[in-house]
């Protein structure tokens, strides 16, 4: 990494849809501190985006990457990736190509980085807000709290207590390097999963002067009830990769009621279940409760199978 590149910050923005693609864009050309450097991806829309970003930008103010293939609708984290790939700043952001930024994003995130660099922080969550397709707000979310951990964010969120997406989070690149995104269907949970892993052992930063504006509408995966089943599904991967890749960082209890979470739902929508979560009972030598999970997988493969021959 260059000396000019050192605590500067990467706004990414993946691109396929048009409908307020320019909101997006007016929102970063009105940065009060201009200290970011843009990068935007084409994910093979049907519409091109370029003659929106050279209203507000000069050629030599942003990076441009139109890709020939589709990879958002086989995976969104693939389209993240194929465009971090270009990133050498110390830290990005992944901002929809349908979310807004406050003026004062980039120069909060500035005022904030010598305490992220004293505390070794690798993740900073801003203020963000709910708004509807007039871009009106209509729910605030305030973690109320300068620093949390990562899992008391996941375990929040579970529970509903909390809401989180993907664009009001600052990433350290280098921890992404290292980690890299979870694949999961739509990316349905691949976001949190990225503070928790991305993190590292450390508390994220909780930033409430600057703000993150997630647009929920009827075309957006999250407002979307038609992909209902499919978040739905997506969901229970998610389940599956927080018990046997990162259930260790969590409290006992949380992840047995995530393993009953997923065995239900396995069981009631017929999916087959992954015999590997029994592990996280076994290393903890926990042997009955082990043989419970086993027994449970038992009777939904019999399931299945006495279904599949009917």
């Amino acid at each position: 990494m260059s000396e000019k590149d050192q605590n500067k910050l990467a706004i990414v923005i993946p691109y396929y849809k048009i409908d307020f693609f320019e909101e997006t864009i007016q929102s970063v050309a009105k940065q009060a501190n201009k200290n970011f450097n843009l990068y935007i991806g084409n994910d093979a829309s049907p519409n091109d985006p370029l003659p929106i970003i050279q209203k507000y930008f000069s050629s030599d103010d942003y990076n441009y990457f139109n890709y020939k293939t589709n990879l958002g609708s086989k995976n969104l984290a693939l389209q993240w990736e194929r465009i971090l790939e270009n990133v050498h700043e110390e830290w990005f952001q992944i901002l929809g190509d349908d979310d807004l930024i406050s003026e004062n994003f980039v120069e909060e995130f500035y005022n904030n980085l010598y305490l992220v660099n004293s505390k070794k922080i690798n993740v900073l969550k801003f203020l963000f807000h709910w708004i509807n397709e007039d871009s009106i707000p209509y729910k605030i979310h305030d973690y109320n709290t300068q620093y949390i951990g990562a899992e008391q964010i996941l375990i929040k969120k579970y529970f509903a207590q909390i809401d989180s997406s993907l664009s009001e989070n600052v990433f350290r690149t280098s921890m992404y390097k290292k980690n890299k995104f979870e694949k999961i269907p739509l990316a349905w949970g691949s976001d949190e999963l990225a503070i928790l892993s991305f993190s590292g052992l450390k508390p994220v930063l909780f930033l409430k002067n600057a703000a993150v504006s997630v647009r929920i509408y009827s075309n957006s995966i999250s407002g979307s009830e038609a992909k209902g089943l499919e978040k739905s599904n997506a969901y229970n991967i998610y389940r599956e990769k927080l018990i046997m890749k990162y259930g260790s960082r969590f409290p006992a209890d949380f992840v047995r009621r995530v393993i009953n979470d997923y065995l239900n739902w396995c069981y009631y929508k017929k999916q087959k279940a992954n015999i590997g979560i029994i592990f996280y009972e076994l290393k903890k030598f926990q042997l009955v409760n082990a043989l419970k999970i086993g027994r449970r997988i038992f009777y939904i493969e019999r399931k299945l199978k006495i279904e599949s021959q009917n």
